[in-house]
């Protein structure tokens, strides 16, 4: 998959728990954790939205896509050279 989702670093770095952001989100937990553990194929773009305002709420920091999405192109997918 060209998308990578970095959810999971961006909890572990403001101390968030899955569980705390899926409450305070309003989304149900087994999508924070599916989307933690790389399983998730598909996000609604109002679900992504909540996520992003809820770390906002939660740090104190504004939050943007790219904390959450990576977008990692076709021809890098299978580079595993240091850059």
């Amino acid at each position: 998959m060209a998308i990578n989702i970095k959810l999971e670093e961006t909890l572990s770095k403001a101390g968030i728990t899955k569980n705390a952001l899926a409450r305070e989100a309003k989304v149900r937990p087994n999508l924070i954790y599916d989307m933690c553990d790389g399983k998730t194929k598909r996000v609604d773009l109002e679900t992504l939205s909540h996520i992003l305002d809820t770390l906002e709420d939660l740090t104190g920091q504004r939050h943007y896509l790219s904390d959450v999405l990576e977008y990692i192109p076709r021809n890098e997918k299978n580079d595993h050279t240091p850059v």
